[in-house]
């Protein structure tokens, strides 16, 4: 009888596992239309196509020629070969099951049962949903889960060959620049034990495993130098931008929106662990927990990273949180009530097989028609300039264009003889270029003239911009609007 239970309890683990990993596959489907994937897929495909990395900007004409550290060449290669290969359903498909990937590797390195675990990456996944998005990004996300199970391996578990280390960061620095969440992970982790050892609080490490982790994460931090950048990778995570203009991913969680509510209900929850679960923290999942925690109130951008890092130690307190509340009087009086009422009879196990394949069955072939379908030209166009777009094709203005900050990467992959103003990558126009648009964008003074100067043939804009109502009307003209863009000429 025994058996009996522990064989349907596991099925019922398993199915729940499954079932859950298929709800985060369908919360990761996202329309592949994302502002900066752009610029991301025409770099995959100059590389592809000229045989060389670009380390020199070709894209836009106020920093044409200047040197771009393109850290993300490798990424940007792999999307281009999901579109050659299955188009934007491909990429799709891939964005998804990056996520799976990701949550069952934060999966694996969490405590607790397969109930709690599944319902805490369900959402941290829904948390970081808004900035789930066909970017290289998400090769960072999966490579500091990695870590970060890596390295709790060989503090509680095994100790892991460091060796491995410097490979990590040597692939990271051609994949992405979020390294730097890496570094600051391994530095999180060596003072954290170093704290332990020196006031004697149980450490993971002895110092003499501090310090062989701190020199091979020194050599970990030069292999990051190991790409066609060189040394010059280091400053993109240092570079400092003055962000005027409002680029949402750079700006703190907007915390009377409900986009930021699932991250923040994680953080009330760690706190609701650490009260009831009457274990310590060691100085480690301190630093790490405070350190990404800050990363998330300051940019939204790190929303990702601080799901990932703070799981796993929320699920090892709540997890003993909620062992002690079952233990407490109350709760034994409610099981043995439970155990008192009247057994249902269970269903076969065909037909239980037949109900658990047919769910299975259903989830999946909805998630894989949702992508499909939401990766067709016509589910796309409709959130995209598309309209707007194939107005320039049909009319070539001329001149050199003022466009759109959100939409300057998908310029650059629709309209390729057309150098842009400045698209995403903020790091290359740097304050000087991004300070102009912001004039021109606010129609100030300063702006209007800067058109003359910049001797702008078109702007192509968004329909709500204040630079609409500044322009003097005896020298533009509306030649183009809808609901999404407005493109005004200059007059001859």
């Amino acid at each position: 009888m025994s058996q009996t239970i522990t064989d349907t309890t596991k099925k019922t683990e398993t199915l729940f596992f499954v079932v859950t990993m298929l709800l985060l596959f369908n919360t990761a489907v996202v329309s592949p239309t994302d502002t900066d994937m752009w610029w991301h897929l025409r770099n995959g495909d100059e590389i592809w196509h000229q045989g060389k990395i670009l380390l020199q900007d070709i894209f836009s004409y106020t920093r044409f020629g200047a040197h771009w550290v393109n850290a993300f060449w490798l990424s940007d290669l792999g999307l281009f070969g999901l579109l050659k290969l299955g188009g934007f359903f491909a990429i799709t498909l891939a964005v998804a099951l990056i996520a799976v990937g990701l949550m069952a590797t934060i999966y694996l390195h969490m405590e607790g049962s397969v109930y709690l675990r599944g319902l805490l990456i369900l959402l941290a996944m829904i948390g970081i949903h808004p900035n789930w998005s066909a970017r290289p990004q998400l090769m960072s996300f999966l490579l500091l889960a990695f870590l970060d199970y890596f390295l709790d391996r060989h503090r509680h578990v095994k100790k892991q060959p460091l060796w491995v280390l410097p490979l990590i960061f040597a692939l990271w620095g051609n994949l992405h620049g979020g390294f730097i969440w890496g570094i600051l992970l391994l530095l999180a982790t060596i003072v954290g034990e170093s704290l332990d050892n020196l006031l004697d609080n149980p450490p993971s490490l002895s110092w003499k495993e501090t310090g062989q982790l701190a020199l091979w994460s020194i050599l970990a931090a030069l292999a990051v130098s190991i790409n066609p950048n060189g040394i010059s990778l280091w400053k993109l995570p240092f570079e400092q931008v003055q962000v005027s203009l409002s680029i949402t991913e750079w700006l703190s969680p907007d915390f009377h929106q409900l986009y930021a509510h699932p991250l923040l209900w994680l953080l009330f929850l760690l706190i609701i662990g650490l009260a009831f679960s009457k274990k310590s923290m060691s100085f480690t999942d301190l630093l790490k927990g405070l350190g990404f925690t800050y990363l998330f109130f300051v940019a939204q951008r790190n929303m990702g990273p601080f799901a990932i890092i703070l799981l796993p130690i929320i699920a090892r307190h709540l997890n003993q949180a909620v062992q002690n509340l079952f233990k407490a009087p109350i709760m034994e009086d409610f099981r043995n009530r439970i155990a008192q009422l009247p057994q249902r009879k269970q269903l076969s196990p065909k037909v239980n097989f037949i109900v658990n394949s047919t769910l299975v069955s259903l989830i999946t072939v909805f998630a894989i028609c949702n992508a499909y379908f939401i990766s067709t030209p016509q589910s796309m166009d409709v959130k995209l300039p598309a309209r707007a777009i194939q107005w320039i094709k049909d009319n070539q203005p001329q001149g050199p264009r003022f466009n759109s900050y959100n939409w300057g990467g998908y310029l650059i992959w629709e309209l390729r003889e057309y150098p842009v103003f400045i698209d995403g990558r903020a790091d290359l126009y740097g304050n000087e270029i991004i300070s102009e648009w912001n004039e021109i964008n606010s129609g100030t003074d300063k702006g209007l003239a800067l058109l003359n100067t910049r001797k702008i043939g078109f702007i192509f804009i968004e329909s709500d911009s204040p630079l609409l109502t500044r322009l003097p009307r005896n020298e533009w003209q509306n030649v183009y609007s809808d609901e999404m863009i407005t493109i005004y000429q200059r007059k001859p």
